[in-house]
């Protein structure tokens, strides 16, 4: 699968949102300790989804698009744009619970 994330819709805080871009960026996206869900559902889904949220006080925020590889041979992959769908190339690591010394 391949991932077309807005980075810039991803949910934040307001006191977060008061700080430069480029740290609410960081933050967001490799910062921890947001207990956010991420998950995927069909577009046809996405009014269904919306209700579910508001009907459960949820807010629902969609982020971006998983789409199929289009061979054998691609890589799974992540593409980071920002609002104005402009790439970005992002080196965040966030905390590896696997891998942690």
């Amino acid at each position: 699968m391949r991932a077309d994330i807005d980075a810039d819709a991803v949910p934040r805080s307001a006191a977060l949102a008061t700080l430069p871009p480029d740290v609410q960026r960081r933050c967001t996206l490799a910062g921890g300790d947001d207990y956010e869900l991420c998950f995927t559902a069909p577009a046809a889904a996405r009014a269904a989804v919306e209700a579910a949220g508001a009907s459960s006080g949820v807010r629902v925020t969609r982020v971006g698009t998983i789409h199929a590889l289009s061979s054998p041979s691609e890589q799974p992959a992540i593409a980071w744009r920002d609002a104005a769908g402009t790439p970005l190339t992002l080196t965040l690591h966030g905390f590896d619970h696997f891998h942690a010394d």
